[in-house]
């Protein structure tokens, strides 16, 4: 499975980069603050870990970028059912994903927002009694966020996505990071 991510992180590289040589291509790296919340026998469980995540984009123009995604987990967190943490239960985010289409609007010279929408890929590990086991799931994701431009190469970035929601269990999270165009 790991195999088939790190093909599909690089063939959205290559896809990216042979599009326009002179093209402005631009990269992110951010922490991400993710939040699981899967429904057991009727339960909703949540859990709440950290990501690191890389983007690497292309603008089309100045009102649409193409970029694709990945982050992985930085260790595992407690599940919690209604605040209350249940013993040796953990999640994990191993990887996510993604190709998206990014719509953007420039409110000033410094601030742009924008959607971002398109198709993710998650995986993500969950142990208990000393048992754990590993699943994955794939299907539309989207998200809305802002950047800020600190100079013409580089900026600060805030964005909420939604990585996950199928099969009564949703992978959202909150990414704080910095961008440099190329």
């Amino acid at each position: 499975m790991k195999e088939i991510m790190k093909k599909l992180f690089l063939a959205s590289v290559l896809v990216l980069t042979a599009v326009s040589a002179s093209a402005q291509m631009y990269g992110q790296v951010g922490v991400t603050f993710v939040k699981y919340e899967p429904t057991v026998l009727g339960v909703k469980l949540s859990s709440s870990s950290n990501a690191i995540r890389g983007v690497l984009g292309y603008e089309v123009n100045e009102n649409l970028a193409l970029e694709g995604l990945a982050a992985v987990g930085m260790g595992d967190s407690d599940f919690e059912v209604a605040g209350v943490k249940i013993p040796g239960a953990k999640f994990k985010v191993d990887s996510v994903v993604g190709l998206y289409a990014k719509p953007k609007f420039k409110f000033s010279p410094e601030l742009e927002g924008f959607v971002r929408a398109g198709f993710a890929r998650s995986q993500g590990t969950v142990s208990a009694g000393g048992l754990s086991e590993s699943s994955s799931e794939s299907g539309f994701s989207y998200g809305v966020g802002a950047s800020y431009a600190l100079s013409q190469k580089t900026s600060l970035n805030f964005d909420y996505m939604s990585y996950l929601n199928k099969n009564e269990s949703q992978a959202t999270g909150f990414t704080f990071g910095i961008g440099y165009k190329f």
